[in-house]
């Protein structure tokens, strides 16, 4: 069988970034970031799911621990905007070259602004989706933050 690389990683290739491909079977109807990261038995903290949202016609592309919830009026005050509006499933694809399920932080095409959840400078490594349902990455934190240089802001729900 033919590994498959997907633009994710081949941009990590070409960084030269080293990285553990973690597979796992959900249907794209099922796909939820926590059961993968039970899956692939990681703790929730360090597994990231990529969000797409707007502001206007500026698209941010925003990662944060699967186990957490984006505060979209925190998230775009951080940002220095004035509100963030999530970008429609069906919307996804055209927007972000991404499905749902497989938006990476890594190789999107179009133009865009990057932020990070402030808790990924706690963590040694980190799993983010490897750009296809399935496929998962898991990485260095310091060299992905190096190679991205995202923003790096508090735009999670505080936890009750």
């Amino acid at each position: 069988m033919k590994e498959i690389k997907t633009n994710a990683m081949r941009q990590l290739d070409k960084a030269h970034i080293k990285y553990e491909v973690l597979t796992y079977d959900i249907a794209k109807e099922e796909f939820d970031g926590e059961v993968v990261s039970d899956m692939l038995g990681l703790d929730h903290d360090i597994c990231f799911k990529t969000l797409a949202l707007s502001h206007g016609s500026d698209l941010y592309i925003i990662a944060i621990p699967v186990n957490k919830n984006i505060d979209l009026k925190k998230a775009a005050r951080e940002a220095g905007v004035k509100s963030f509006e999530m970008i429609k499933v069906k919307d996804l694809k055209a927007k972000v070259g991404y499905e749902r399920g497989s938006v990476s932080p890594i190789g999107i095409r179009a133009k865009h602004k990057l932020i990070f959840d402030k808790s990924v400078n706690d963590l040694a490594k980190i799993e983010i989706s490897g750009g296809m349902l399935g496929i998962g990455l898991l990485l260095d934190r310091k060299e992905l933050i190096d190679y991205l240089k995202p923003l790096i802001l508090d735009v999670c729900k505080e936890e009750i």
